[in-house]
């Protein structure tokens, strides 16, 4: 398992538009081979995180570019570009 864990700052005048946005990202996102998991959070101000989880890490990098879009899709309620991290370390705690 490989994650990717993104910092975001949605413009707190456009959480409306971002979340009205959610049902079509996940469409989208369905999509990509090896995807496993896809959550994201945010409080009132705008800052959040997106938490992905990817069968493998080549999986991770085989979606590059359709992340990209998804991303250039949604730049308009951000404030500031994304911030993304990573780990290979994956542990489901619920299970």
């Amino acid at each position: 398992m490989f994650a990717r864990v993104t910092s975001i700052q949605i413009d707190p005048a456009k959480l409306p538009e971002m979340r009205a946005a959610m049902p079509a990202v996940g469409e989208h996102l369905k999509r990509i081979p090896g995807i496993v998991e896809c959550k994201t959070c945010w409080d009132e101000t705008g800052k959040g995180l997106v938490f992905a989880i990817y069968a493998s890490k080549t999986h991770a990098d085989n979606s590059a570019d359709t992340i990209r879009s998804v991303w250039g899709g949604l730049m308009a309620y951000l404030s500031a570009p994304p911030s993304v991290s990573s780990g290979t370390e994956v542990i489901d705690l619920l299970q």
